[in-house]
């Protein structure tokens, strides 16, 4: 009983360092601080701000790539890649369901949203996507990826892949939309139901506020045969559902402006003012030096100590490559191994590059891994140094990159055999080391360790790691480089504080 109770504190633990550092929450803040309002009404007005942002195309999200594709929803032919005609379209590859997904219903519920996500996505967008494909977003095997679609194709939802044998094409029935809205009216669970196809709280939350709009208007925005199903559904259970919808229309309008004011209660010029500021925010995301492979990833700031509230500590958004050129030499149908480490050490060490750090959970969720798994993955390659924030924050128990870079140098090795070694940048690299040469300065003129780390304001942790490391260089065979700290830090004085 005690594994399965604390596993699962932990991954509500992970969820909620995710969900603070997504783009979501960014978009709360921001209303909350700039026009002063409730956080439940902030909410409420981001979730608008989501689908206006979306709906006219003003930023990719931050979880999107755009990715080659099958041309045609029903090209089911399997044949050779040089043999299909393809089009580029978009993928979310992360989103924020993710986190609910698992935080809810686990890993496997994290993969099958995932999965079904990004094929309906691919489908909406006149577009199918294949096995070698779907090995790029879910790192399973090609049998690992046939049985997450199964659980869909067995319960009748329409999730179409190329390849895909006869028999499971005639299982596919109805859309997951559709699917789940039948279930939910006919008196079923809804837990259950959103577990059974993998949809999480809030993507309920708009399917459920869609289907009303529908209702009233007779239009969704969504696939054609979505809303045969929805108005299949409508006359099935009008009588019911008449006493739970409201008799006028809701508050949405044909404008955003409209809808600020009507629904939300902003005067004209308010409304004004906010669709101003929102353009300007699209305006700072679009200028990311995004690639059509990369995504952008909000991620704890590396100058960030251990114990700081994840609150209170400054994020900063890092362009990460998802999908790499090298990625398709490491793809294989039985293994996943060697294309989840590659990618595990590029997410880490291009946020580090970009002065932030990826903790566990972020690299977990960007691999649609457990971290379970991704700490044996660490254990398999002691030799490798990768910059989580549990190392550069010295927060974990192992020997962190930083012993590993000071004792190669105090070994006399250049910074470019460090790079080498390592896998960092120049710039982390002397960071490094300068820290721990303030460290030993400030010890050599008889400073305590707790003034020590009130000075550096560095974790009392980091200061007596330094302090261990000072002592077991000090002996004659270091006195060189011994100096060559002290004239490093001669140069780059600790600030008075």
């Amino acid at each position: 009983m005690g594994r399965p109770t604390f596993y699962r504190q932990r991954i509500l633990s992970q969820a909620s360092s995710l969900e603070a550092k997504g783009f979501f929450n960014y978009l709360v803040s921001e209303i909350k601080a700039r026009r002063e309002v409730s956080l439940e009404e902030a909410v409420l007005i981001a979730r608008d701000v989501e689908d206006y942002l979306q709906k006219n195309h003003l930023v990719r999200q931050p979880g999107q790539i755009l990715f080659p594709a099958i041309a045609g929803r029903t090209n089911y032919q399997k044949r050779a890649r040089r043999h299909q005609e393809e089009q580029e379209i978009t993928l979310s590859v992360i989103d924020e369901e993710d986190i609910e997904n698992m935080a809810e219903f686990g890993i496997t519920g994290l993969r099958k949203g995932r999965i079904a996500r990004i094929i309906e996505e691919a489908y909406a967008q006149d577009a199918i996507l294949d096995g070698y494909r779907l090995l790029f977003f879910i790192l399973e095997t090609h049998l690992g990826i046939r049985n997450l679609l199964r659980h869909f194709w067995q319960q009748g939802v329409i999730l179409p892949v190329a390849g895909m044998r006869v028999k499971n094409r005639q299982l596919m029935q109805t859309h997951r939309s559709v699917l789940a809205l039948k279930r939910y009216l006919e008196g079923e669970d809804l837990d259950r139901i959103r577990n059974d196809l993998a949809i999480s709280t809030s993507r309920w939350q708009r399917l459920w506020a869609e289907f009303k709009a529908y209702t009233q208007t007779g239009s969704s925005g969504q696939l054609p045969e979505v809303e045969a199903g929805w108005q299949k559904l409508w006359q099935q259970h009008r009588d019911h559902l008449s006493q739970r919808l409201p008799a006028e229309e809701p508050g949405t309008s044909s404008t955003f402006s409209q809808l600020l004011q009507t629904r939300h209660g902003y005067s004209p010029a308010a409304a004004e003012q906010f669709i101003d500021d929102l353009h300007d925010l699209a305006a700072r995301l679009n200028r990311q030096d995004q690639q059509p492979n990369q995504i952008i990833y909000s991620a704890v700031c590396d100058q960030e100590p251990a114990g700081k509230k994840l609150t209170e500590c400054q994020l900063r958004a890092v362009v990460i490559d998802y999908i790499a050129d090298e990625d398709f030499e490491q793809v294989d149908r039985e293994s996943t191994r060697k294309l989840k480490w590659a990618r595990l050490v590029r997410y880490a060490t291009q946020a580090r590059s970009q002065g932030a750090v990826l903790s566990q959970p972020d690299l977990a969720l960007l691999l649609g891994v457990s971290t379970d798994t991704l700490q044996r993955m660490l254990k398999q390659h002691p030799e490798v140094a990768v910059p989580t924030r549990g190392l550069v924050a010295d927060m974990g128990p192992a020997i962190s990159h930083a012993e590993k870079i000071i004792d190669l140098f105090m070994n006399g090795y250049t910074e470019t055999e460090i790079v080498r070694r390592t896998h960092h940048s120049y710039d982390a690299i002397e960071t490094y080391i300068l820290d721990y040469a303030r460290v030993a300065y400030l010890l050599e003129k008889g400073m305590p360790a707790p003034a020590i780390r009130k000075a550096l304001g560095f974790s009392r942790k980091r200061v007596d790691k330094y302090i261990h490391l000072y002592r077991a260089y000090s002996g004659p065979d270091y006195a060189f480089m011994t100096g060559k700290l002290r004239r490093l830090v001669e140069a780059h004085p600790v600030k008075k504080n």
